[in-house]
Protein backbone atom coordinates (compact mmCIF):
# COMPACT_ATOMS: atom_id res chain seq x y z
CA UNK A 1 0.00 0.00 0.00
CA UNK A 2 1.20 3.43 -0.99
CA UNK A 3 1.93 5.99 2.10
CA UNK A 4 1.04 9.40 1.30
CA UNK A 5 2.80 12.10 3.20
CA UNK A 6 0.33 15.53 4.87
CA UNK A 7 1.72 17.38 2.02
CA UNK A 8 0.82 15.26 -0.59
CA UNK A 9 -2.58 14.84 1.17
CA UNK A 10 -3.04 18.42 0.91
CA UNK A 11 -2.24 18.74 -2.46
CA UNK A 12 -4.63 16.50 -3.83
CA UNK A 13 -7.41 17.93 -1.50
CA UNK A 14 -6.65 21.08 -3.33
CA UNK A 15 -6.32 20.06 -6.53
CA UNK A 16 -10.27 18.07 -6.02
CA UNK A 17 -11.64 20.76 -4.90
CA UNK A 18 -10.30 22.95 -7.95
CA UNK A 19 -12.12 20.38 -9.99
CA UNK A 20 -14.99 20.66 -7.95
CA UNK A 21 -15.32 24.78 -8.82
CA UNK A 22 -14.63 24.15 -12.15
CA UNK A 23 -17.17 21.50 -12.32
CA UNK A 24 -19.77 23.68 -11.02
CA UNK A 25 -18.78 26.56 -13.24
CA UNK A 26 -18.74 24.12 -16.43
CA UNK A 27 -22.15 22.21 -16.04
CA UNK A 28 -23.75 25.83 -14.41
CA UNK A 29 -23.00 27.88 -17.18
CA UNK A 30 -21.95 25.85 -20.51
CA UNK A 31 -23.89 22.37 -20.22
CA UNK A 32 -26.49 24.21 -18.18
CA UNK A 33 -26.92 21.33 -16.19
CA UNK A 34 -27.15 20.81 -12.26
CA UNK A 35 -27.61 17.46 -11.41
CA UNK A 36 -24.68 15.19 -12.49
CA UNK A 37 -21.15 17.38 -11.54
CA UNK A 38 -21.81 17.09 -8.41
CA UNK A 39 -21.44 12.99 -7.65
CA UNK A 40 -17.70 14.58 -8.31
CA UNK A 41 -18.22 16.34 -4.79
CA UNK A 42 -18.34 12.40 -2.75
CA UNK A 43 -14.68 12.01 -4.03
CA UNK A 44 -13.06 15.24 -1.54
CA UNK A 45 -15.44 14.33 1.66
CA UNK A 46 -14.76 10.72 1.03
CA UNK A 47 -10.85 10.84 1.12
CA UNK A 48 -10.86 13.97 3.77
CA UNK A 49 -12.78 11.61 6.41
CA UNK A 50 -10.21 8.77 5.86
CA UNK A 51 -7.58 11.12 5.72
CA UNK A 52 -8.28 13.81 8.52
CA UNK A 53 -11.58 12.47 10.11
CA UNK A 54 -13.98 15.26 11.23
CA UNK A 55 -12.54 17.78 8.98
CA UNK A 56 -14.53 16.31 6.01
CA UNK A 57 -18.05 18.14 7.46
CA UNK A 58 -16.25 21.61 7.00
CA UNK A 59 -15.11 20.06 3.15
CA UNK A 60 -18.97 19.09 2.65
CA UNK A 61 -20.16 22.26 3.88
CA UNK A 62 -17.80 24.13 1.57
CA UNK A 63 -18.99 21.96 -1.31
CA UNK A 64 -22.89 22.32 -0.47
CA UNK A 65 -21.86 26.40 -0.27
CA UNK A 66 -20.42 25.68 -4.23
CA UNK A 67 -23.94 23.99 -5.17
CA UNK A 68 -26.18 26.63 -3.60
CA UNK A 69 -23.32 29.53 -4.72
CA UNK A 70 -23.33 27.71 -8.25
CA UNK A 71 -26.74 27.71 -8.87
CA UNK A 72 -27.81 31.05 -7.50
CA UNK A 73 -25.10 32.63 -9.46
CA UNK A 74 -24.73 30.62 -12.74
CA UNK A 75 -28.04 28.93 -12.86
CA UNK A 76 -31.21 30.20 -14.05
CA UNK A 77 -33.15 28.26 -12.35
CA UNK A 78 -33.84 28.36 -8.61
CA UNK A 79 -32.88 26.57 -5.91
CA UNK A 80 -35.25 22.80 -5.70
CA UNK A 81 -35.68 20.26 -2.18
CA UNK A 82 -33.42 17.79 -4.59
CA UNK A 83 -30.45 20.37 -4.40
CA UNK A 84 -31.13 20.82 -0.46
CA UNK A 85 -31.09 17.11 0.01
CA UNK A 86 -28.25 16.56 -1.97
CA UNK A 87 -26.24 19.36 0.79
CA UNK A 88 -27.59 17.44 3.33
CA UNK A 89 -26.34 14.53 2.13
CA UNK A 90 -22.51 16.00 1.49
CA UNK A 91 -22.72 16.44 5.73
CA UNK A 92 -24.10 12.80 6.28
CA UNK A 93 -21.38 10.98 4.40
CA UNK A 94 -18.65 13.23 5.83
CA UNK A 95 -19.88 12.53 9.11
CA UNK A 96 -20.54 8.43 8.57
CA UNK A 97 -17.38 8.15 6.92
CA UNK A 98 -15.67 10.44 9.42
CA UNK A 99 -16.96 8.35 12.61
CA UNK A 100 -15.82 4.96 10.74
CA UNK A 101 -12.38 6.15 9.96
CA UNK A 102 -12.57 7.81 13.47
CA UNK A 103 -13.64 3.66 15.00
CA UNK A 104 -11.11 2.37 12.39
CA UNK A 105 -8.37 4.21 13.12
CA UNK A 106 -9.24 3.85 17.08
CA UNK A 107 -8.82 0.12 16.56
CA UNK A 108 -5.48 0.24 14.86
CA UNK A 109 -4.24 2.29 17.62
CA UNK A 110 -5.12 -0.47 19.97
CA UNK A 111 -3.71 -3.45 18.16
CA UNK A 112 -0.87 -1.00 17.45
CA UNK A 113 -0.47 -0.73 21.22
CA UNK A 114 -1.07 -4.27 21.77
CA UNK A 115 1.28 -4.84 19.16
CA UNK A 116 3.93 -2.69 21.13
CA UNK A 117 3.70 -4.20 24.25
CA UNK A 118 4.20 -7.40 22.78
CA UNK A 119 7.38 -6.18 21.28
CA UNK A 120 8.61 -4.77 24.27
CA UNK A 121 7.88 -8.17 26.00
CA UNK A 122 9.96 -9.80 23.24
CA UNK A 123 12.65 -7.69 23.52
CA UNK A 124 13.18 -7.84 27.09
CA UNK A 125 13.33 -11.77 26.37
CA UNK A 126 17.20 -13.30 26.32
CA UNK A 127 16.52 -15.23 23.53
CA UNK A 128 16.11 -15.06 19.87
CA UNK A 129 11.70 -14.61 18.83
CA UNK A 130 10.71 -14.76 15.37
CA UNK A 131 7.44 -15.15 13.62
CA UNK A 132 7.58 -16.75 9.84
CA UNK A 133 4.81 -16.77 7.73
CA UNK A 134 3.54 -19.34 5.24
CA UNK A 135 5.31 -17.79 2.75
CA UNK A 136 9.15 -18.12 4.69
CA UNK A 137 9.08 -14.39 4.87
CA UNK A 138 9.67 -12.81 8.33
CA UNK A 139 6.56 -11.41 9.77
CA UNK A 140 7.82 -9.73 13.32
CA UNK A 141 11.15 -10.41 14.86
CA UNK A 142 12.33 -9.34 18.47
CA UNK A 143 15.49 -7.15 19.69
CA UNK A 144 17.33 -9.91 20.76
CA UNK A 145 17.31 -11.45 17.35
CA UNK A 146 18.25 -8.77 15.40
CA UNK A 147 21.29 -8.49 17.59
CA UNK A 148 22.06 -11.84 17.31
CA UNK A 149 22.09 -12.15 13.64
CA UNK A 150 23.46 -8.53 13.25
CA UNK A 151 20.43 -6.70 10.98
CA UNK A 152 18.33 -4.28 11.83
CA UNK A 153 14.72 -4.87 12.39
CA UNK A 154 13.74 -3.07 8.86
CA UNK A 155 16.27 -5.48 7.56
CA UNK A 156 14.90 -8.54 8.28
CA UNK A 157 10.90 -8.02 8.12
CA UNK A 158 9.51 -9.52 4.81
CA UNK A 159 12.38 -11.02 4.04
CA UNK A 160 12.59 -15.12 3.50
CA UNK A 161 13.79 -16.42 6.72
CA UNK A 162 15.77 -19.25 5.75
CA UNK A 163 17.59 -17.67 2.16
CA UNK A 164 18.59 -15.18 4.95
CA UNK A 165 19.85 -17.01 7.85
CA UNK A 166 19.72 -20.42 7.25
CA UNK A 167 23.26 -22.06 6.16
CA UNK A 168 23.03 -23.07 2.37
CA UNK A 169 24.06 -26.76 3.25
CA UNK A 170 21.06 -27.18 5.57
CA UNK A 171 18.76 -24.63 3.70
CA UNK A 172 16.20 -26.72 1.81
CA UNK A 173 16.20 -29.77 4.57
CA UNK A 174 14.73 -26.71 6.75
CA UNK A 175 12.51 -25.26 4.13
CA UNK A 176 10.94 -28.81 3.68
CA UNK A 177 10.48 -29.73 7.09
CA UNK A 178 8.39 -26.16 7.57
CA UNK A 179 6.14 -26.27 4.72
CA UNK A 180 5.26 -29.90 6.09
CA UNK A 181 5.22 -28.56 9.76
CA UNK A 182 2.83 -25.80 7.81
CA UNK A 183 0.81 -28.26 5.96
CA UNK A 184 -0.09 -30.91 8.52
CA UNK A 185 -0.74 -28.02 10.78
CA UNK A 186 1.15 -30.27 13.92
CA UNK A 187 2.06 -29.08 17.29
CA UNK A 188 5.73 -28.22 18.77
CA UNK A 189 8.10 -30.12 17.00
CA UNK A 190 10.19 -30.46 20.82
CA UNK A 191 13.80 -28.78 20.99
CA UNK A 192 16.29 -29.38 18.51
CA UNK A 193 20.07 -27.82 17.39
CA UNK A 194 19.26 -25.39 14.64
CA UNK A 195 22.27 -23.24 12.73
CA UNK A 196 21.77 -20.19 11.55
CA UNK A 197 23.89 -17.31 9.84
CA UNK A 198 24.39 -13.84 11.01
CA UNK A 199 25.21 -11.08 8.70
CA UNK A 200 29.10 -11.57 9.11
CA UNK A 201 28.94 -15.24 7.82
CA UNK A 202 29.95 -16.29 11.70
CA UNK A 203 27.38 -19.66 11.88
CA UNK A 204 26.01 -19.83 15.27
CA UNK A 205 23.99 -22.74 16.90
CA UNK A 206 20.64 -22.06 18.48
CA UNK A 207 18.45 -24.03 20.58
CA UNK A 208 15.48 -23.91 18.70
CA UNK A 209 11.72 -24.42 19.69
CA UNK A 210 8.91 -23.96 17.30
CA UNK A 211 5.03 -24.20 17.38
CA UNK A 212 2.23 -23.55 14.37
CA UNK A 213 0.26 -20.47 14.50
CA UNK A 214 -3.44 -20.57 13.37
CA UNK A 215 -5.75 -17.76 11.87
CA UNK A 216 -8.87 -17.28 12.92
CA UNK A 217 -10.59 -20.22 10.53
CA UNK A 218 -7.98 -22.67 12.60
CA UNK A 219 -5.91 -22.71 9.34
CA UNK A 220 -1.78 -22.55 9.92
CA UNK A 221 -0.53 -19.48 8.94
CA UNK A 222 2.99 -19.48 10.20
CA UNK A 223 5.09 -20.72 12.85
CA UNK A 224 6.46 -18.29 15.77
CA UNK A 225 10.03 -19.78 17.22
CA UNK A 226 12.27 -19.05 19.76
CA UNK A 227 16.26 -20.10 19.70
CA UNK A 228 18.90 -19.04 22.18
CA UNK A 229 22.47 -19.17 21.47
CA UNK A 230 24.49 -22.60 23.03
CA UNK A 231 27.12 -22.13 20.21
CA UNK A 232 30.00 -21.36 23.27
CA UNK A 233 28.55 -24.57 25.35
CA UNK A 234 28.69 -27.00 22.03
CA UNK A 235 31.99 -26.16 21.42
CA UNK A 236 33.39 -26.47 24.87
CA UNK A 237 31.44 -29.57 24.93
CA UNK A 238 33.25 -30.69 21.76
CA UNK A 239 36.85 -29.43 23.77
CA UNK A 240 35.71 -31.24 26.87
CA UNK A 241 35.50 -34.54 24.80
CA UNK A 242 38.53 -34.56 22.66
CA UNK A 243 40.29 -33.79 25.65
CA UNK A 244 38.30 -36.45 28.15
CA UNK A 245 39.29 -38.58 24.92
CA UNK A 246 42.93 -37.58 25.13
CA UNK A 247 43.15 -37.97 28.82
CA UNK A 248 41.52 -41.47 28.83
CA UNK A 249 44.33 -42.36 26.28
CA UNK A 250 46.92 -41.30 28.82
CA UNK A 251 45.28 -42.71 30.83
CA UNK A 252 45.07 -46.25 29.65
CA UNK A 253 48.88 -46.11 28.71
CA UNK A 254 49.71 -45.41 32.28
CA UNK A 255 47.69 -47.89 33.96
CA UNK A 256 49.17 -50.73 31.37
CA UNK A 257 52.48 -49.99 31.71
CA UNK A 258 52.08 -49.21 35.60
CA UNK A 259 50.45 -52.81 35.63
CA UNK A 260 53.28 -54.33 33.78
CA UNK A 261 56.10 -52.82 36.03
CA UNK A 262 54.07 -53.91 38.98
CA UNK A 263 53.68 -57.44 37.69
CA UNK A 264 57.32 -57.56 37.32
CA UNK A 265 57.82 -56.54 40.86
CA UNK A 266 55.94 -58.88 42.22
CA UNK A 267 57.68 -61.43 40.79
CA UNK A 268 60.91 -60.93 41.85
CA UNK A 269 59.32 -60.31 45.63
CA UNK A 270 58.22 -63.67 45.36
CA UNK A 271 61.28 -64.96 44.11
CA UNK A 272 62.97 -62.95 46.79
CA UNK A 273 60.48 -64.73 49.69
CA UNK A 274 61.99 -67.97 48.53
CA UNK A 275 64.96 -67.28 49.35
CA UNK A 276 65.19 -65.06 52.45
CA UNK A 277 64.51 -65.73 55.97
CA UNK A 278 63.74 -64.39 59.07
CA UNK A 279 63.44 -60.36 59.15
CA UNK A 280 64.40 -60.14 55.61
CA UNK A 281 61.37 -62.28 54.73
CA UNK A 282 59.24 -60.32 56.49
CA UNK A 283 59.98 -56.92 54.63
CA UNK A 284 59.95 -58.86 51.20
CA UNK A 285 56.35 -59.85 52.71
CA UNK A 286 55.85 -56.37 53.17
CA UNK A 287 57.20 -54.91 49.98
CA UNK A 288 54.65 -57.25 48.25
CA UNK A 289 51.72 -56.18 50.04
CA UNK A 290 52.68 -52.45 48.67
CA UNK A 291 52.80 -53.90 45.34
CA UNK A 292 49.57 -55.51 45.55
CA UNK A 293 47.86 -52.23 47.20
CA UNK A 294 49.40 -50.52 43.93
CA UNK A 295 47.81 -52.72 41.89
CA UNK A 296 44.58 -52.61 44.02
CA UNK A 297 44.67 -48.95 43.16
CA UNK A 298 45.22 -49.32 39.49
CA UNK A 299 42.34 -51.66 39.36
CA UNK A 300 40.07 -49.15 40.91
CA UNK A 301 41.05 -45.93 38.87
CA UNK A 302 40.39 -48.26 35.98
CA UNK A 303 37.14 -49.38 37.14
CA UNK A 304 35.95 -46.36 37.90
CA UNK A 305 36.76 -44.60 34.80
CA UNK A 306 34.78 -47.41 32.67
CA UNK A 307 31.62 -47.03 34.44
CA UNK A 308 32.09 -43.32 34.58
CA UNK A 309 32.36 -43.27 30.57
CA UNK A 310 29.92 -45.99 30.11
CA UNK A 311 31.84 -48.16 27.99
CA UNK A 312 29.81 -51.09 29.42
CA UNK A 313 26.28 -51.66 29.20
CA UNK A 314 23.63 -53.84 30.87
CA UNK A 315 22.92 -57.02 29.81
CA UNK A 316 22.49 -60.67 30.74
CA UNK A 317 25.37 -61.81 32.27
CA UNK A 318 25.93 -65.33 33.83
CA UNK A 319 26.51 -65.42 37.49
CA UNK A 320 27.40 -68.20 38.40
CA UNK A 321 29.98 -68.52 35.98
CA UNK A 322 31.36 -64.92 37.25
CA UNK A 323 31.41 -66.66 40.94
CA UNK A 324 33.74 -69.45 40.00
CA UNK A 325 36.10 -67.21 38.37
CA UNK A 326 36.03 -64.66 41.52
CA UNK A 327 37.52 -67.79 43.50
CA UNK A 328 39.95 -69.49 40.88
CA UNK A 329 41.91 -66.41 41.96
CA UNK A 330 42.37 -67.26 45.45
CA UNK A 331 43.28 -70.85 45.09
CA UNK A 332 44.44 -70.66 48.52
CA UNK A 333 41.60 -69.12 50.44
CA UNK A 334 38.86 -71.38 51.90
CA UNK A 335 35.55 -71.32 49.93
CA UNK A 336 32.04 -72.84 50.45
CA UNK A 337 29.93 -72.42 47.04
CA UNK A 338 27.53 -74.06 45.90
CA UNK A 339 26.99 -73.69 42.14
CA UNK A 340 23.76 -72.47 41.25
CA UNK A 341 22.73 -71.43 37.73
CA UNK A 342 21.30 -68.45 37.14
CA UNK A 343 21.66 -65.48 34.47
CA UNK A 344 21.41 -61.67 36.22
CA UNK A 345 21.20 -57.91 34.40
CA UNK A 346 24.58 -56.65 34.65
CA UNK A 347 27.83 -55.96 32.36
CA UNK A 348 31.64 -56.60 31.68
CA UNK A 349 32.51 -54.99 35.38
CA UNK A 350 30.23 -56.98 37.83
CA UNK A 351 33.70 -59.33 38.47
CA UNK A 352 34.59 -56.22 40.23
CA UNK A 353 31.57 -56.39 42.91
CA UNK A 354 33.70 -59.88 43.86
CA UNK A 355 37.19 -58.76 43.59
CA UNK A 356 36.62 -55.85 45.97
CA UNK A 357 34.01 -58.62 48.44
CA UNK A 358 36.42 -61.67 48.47
CA UNK A 359 39.58 -59.81 48.91
CA UNK A 360 38.18 -57.64 51.57
CA UNK A 361 37.31 -61.02 53.09
CA UNK A 362 41.03 -62.95 52.38
CA UNK A 363 42.63 -59.65 53.24
CA UNK A 364 41.04 -58.88 56.44
CA UNK A 365 40.22 -62.12 57.85
CA UNK A 366 42.53 -64.27 60.50
CA UNK A 367 44.72 -66.90 58.67
CA UNK A 368 42.49 -69.77 58.17
CA UNK A 369 39.14 -67.43 57.54
CA UNK A 370 36.28 -69.43 55.56
CA UNK A 371 34.51 -67.71 52.96
CA UNK A 372 30.85 -68.61 51.93
CA UNK A 373 28.98 -67.52 49.11
CA UNK A 374 25.03 -67.69 48.69
CA UNK A 375 22.37 -67.53 46.06
CA UNK A 376 19.23 -67.33 46.27
CA UNK A 377 16.06 -65.89 44.38
CA UNK A 378 13.42 -64.13 45.14
CA UNK A 379 10.44 -62.05 43.27
CA UNK A 380 12.72 -61.50 40.45
CA UNK A 381 15.73 -60.42 42.30
CA UNK A 382 18.86 -62.35 42.69
CA UNK A 383 20.19 -62.18 46.64
CA UNK A 384 24.16 -62.66 46.76
CA UNK A 385 26.27 -63.15 50.13
CA UNK A 386 29.20 -62.86 50.66
CA UNK A 387 29.75 -64.29 53.98
CA UNK A 388 33.12 -64.75 56.19
CA UNK A 389 34.35 -65.84 59.50
CA UNK A 390 36.56 -62.64 60.00
CA UNK A 391 37.05 -60.07 62.22
CA UNK A 392 33.30 -58.60 61.44
CA UNK A 393 32.62 -54.39 61.18
CA UNK A 394 31.74 -52.46 64.08
CA UNK A 395 28.21 -51.21 63.96
CA UNK A 396 29.17 -47.77 63.97
CA UNK A 397 31.22 -48.75 60.86
CA UNK A 398 28.40 -50.34 58.72
CA UNK A 399 26.29 -47.53 58.08
CA UNK A 400 29.54 -45.44 56.17
CA UNK A 401 31.36 -48.32 54.99
CA UNK A 402 30.10 -48.25 51.59
CA UNK A 403 31.13 -44.39 51.31
CA UNK A 404 33.98 -42.77 49.44
CA UNK A 405 37.04 -42.44 51.12
CA UNK A 406 35.63 -44.61 54.38
CA UNK A 407 37.90 -46.63 56.08
CA UNK A 408 37.55 -49.69 57.92
CA UNK A 409 38.67 -50.06 61.39
CA UNK A 410 41.51 -52.48 61.03
CA UNK A 411 45.07 -51.34 60.34
CA UNK A 412 45.04 -52.93 57.28
CA UNK A 413 41.76 -51.01 55.63
CA UNK A 414 42.51 -49.38 52.01
CA UNK A 415 41.58 -46.11 51.17
CA UNK A 416 37.62 -46.83 51.09
CA UNK A 417 37.46 -46.67 47.41
CA UNK A 418 36.42 -50.75 46.69
CA UNK A 419 33.36 -50.94 48.47
CA UNK A 420 32.33 -47.39 47.31
CA UNK A 421 33.20 -48.47 43.83
CA UNK A 422 31.12 -52.03 45.06
CA UNK A 423 28.30 -50.08 45.99
CA UNK A 424 28.30 -47.77 42.55
CA UNK A 425 28.29 -51.10 40.57
CA UNK A 426 25.73 -53.09 42.19
CA UNK A 427 23.36 -49.85 42.19
CA UNK A 428 23.98 -49.11 38.22
CA UNK A 429 22.41 -52.75 38.23
CA UNK A 430 19.02 -51.68 40.09
CA UNK A 431 20.10 -53.40 43.04
CA UNK A 432 21.02 -52.60 46.58
CA UNK A 433 24.09 -53.41 49.05
CA UNK A 434 24.61 -53.70 52.71
CA UNK A 435 26.45 -55.06 55.56
CA UNK A 436 25.24 -57.27 58.41
CA UNK A 437 27.03 -59.78 61.13
CA UNK A 438 27.11 -62.92 59.76
CA UNK A 439 25.89 -64.28 63.11
CA UNK A 440 23.27 -61.38 64.08
CA UNK A 441 24.27 -59.33 67.33
CA UNK A 442 27.67 -60.87 67.14
CA UNK A 443 30.46 -58.48 64.83
CA UNK A 444 33.22 -60.53 66.62
CA UNK A 445 31.93 -63.62 64.27
CA UNK A 446 32.25 -62.42 61.23
CA UNK A 447 31.10 -59.79 58.41
CA UNK A 448 27.91 -61.03 56.16
CA UNK A 449 27.87 -58.13 52.70
CA UNK A 450 24.80 -59.14 50.85
CA UNK A 451 23.75 -57.43 47.65
CA UNK A 452 20.36 -57.82 45.30
CA UNK A 453 20.42 -58.16 41.41
CA UNK A 454 17.88 -57.97 38.97
CA UNK A 455 17.17 -61.54 37.45
CA UNK A 456 16.74 -62.18 33.68
CA UNK A 457 16.49 -65.67 31.56
CA UNK A 458 19.61 -66.97 29.91
CA UNK A 459 19.51 -65.39 26.57
CA UNK A 460 18.84 -67.63 23.62
CA UNK A 461 22.50 -67.94 21.63
CA UNK A 462 21.18 -68.69 17.51
CA UNK A 463 22.40 -71.88 15.92
CA UNK A 464 25.27 -71.23 13.42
Amino acid sequence: MITLTEQQRVAILVVLLAISVFLTYFFHTVLMLGTVFSHFFYIPIILTALWWEKRSILVALFLGGLVVVGTLGFSPNPLVPNDYGRILMFVVVAFVVASLSEQLRGREREVKKQRDLAQRYLDVAGVLFVVIGSDHTIRLINRHGCELLGYREEELLGRDWFATVVPEASREARRQAFDAAIAGGGASRGRQENPVVTRNGDVLILAWQDTIITGDDGRPVGMIGSGSDITDRIRAEEELRAAHGEANLYLDIMVHDINNANAVALGYADLLAEVLEGRERQMVWKLRSGISRSIEIIQNVSTIRRLRSGETTVRPIDLDAVIRAGIAHHPDAAFVYEEKPVWVMADDLLPEVFTNLVSNSVKFGEPGVEIRIRVEEDDGMVEVSVEDTGPGVPDPVKPLLFTRFVRGTNTRSGKGLGLYITRMLVERYGGSIRVEDRVPGHPECGAAFRFTLRRCDQPVTPRS
